[in-house]
């Protein structure tokens, strides 16, 4: 009986231990295909449309893969980029997702280059309308799950505002968030967008006593 007993509690030391190394190693290639779009630092690849996802709050990245996941972003034919993450993100499951938000979220963001201009006087008309969610200084505000917009490439920020205002992105029913900022969209156009963009990518590049 002991004997039975050593043996069966080493198989499950063994199914364990080899159980973990597998979850380990999903997670890994996980985070290794975040990088092979986002780069290497995760601070974001134009050219693939990829943003920087370094230092994101790690609530909002578990929504938004868990969204793309459930089809509540990403589905819309034009967004190509979209469609992109929902492939890579739909054998997650939810361990997975959490380990991947947390891993990312504490990775430290790098100051990004500014790419987009714009009148700032327009820019900060257009931002008063965002301080009620994301704050004075664009920092974010968890308890009504609304992002940080700091730290994120000016070029995916003026994208997502056009994919708001045109339903690219925010259709789903499910998409609560995604729908109060399709309404806030509609109210301005594409050049007050770059506006706002260029006011944004300004305060991000201020010292932080600044502010």
């Amino acid at each position: 009986m002991r004997k039975i007993k050593s043996s069966i509690f080493c198989l499950t030391i063994s199914f364990l231990f080899t159980f973990g190394i597998k979850i380990i190693a999903m997670e890994s290639d996980a985070y290794n295909l975040c990088q092979s779009c986002h780069g290497k630092d995760l601070s974001g690849n134009e050219v693939l449309g990829s943003p920087s996802i370094a230092g994101m709050e790690e609530w909002y990245l578990l929504r938004q893969i868990s969204n793309f996941k459930d089809g509540i972003r990403g589905t819309h034919d034009k967004d190509l980029m979209g469609l992109t993450m929902r492939l890579s993100v739909m054998n997650l499951n939810d361990k997975q997702k959490r380990s991947l938000s947390s891993k990312i979220s504490l990775m430290k963001s790098k100051k990004l280059e500014q790419s987009i201009q714009g009148d700032l006087v327009t820019g900060e008309f257009v931002f008063q309308h965002c301080i009620s969610c994301h704050g004075e200084f664009a920092e974010g505000d968890a308890t009504i799950s609304a992002p940080k917009l700091t730290g994120q490439n000016d070029w995916y920020i003026y994208r997502q505002l056009i994919n708001f205002q045109k339903g690219i992105r925010g259709q789903h029913p499910e998409d609560l968030y995604g729908r109060q900022m399709m309404e806030m969209a509609e109210m301005f156009n594409e050049e007050m967008f770059r506006d706002v963009t260029a006011y944004i990518s300004q305060i991000d590049q201020a010292p932080s006593e600044d502010r």
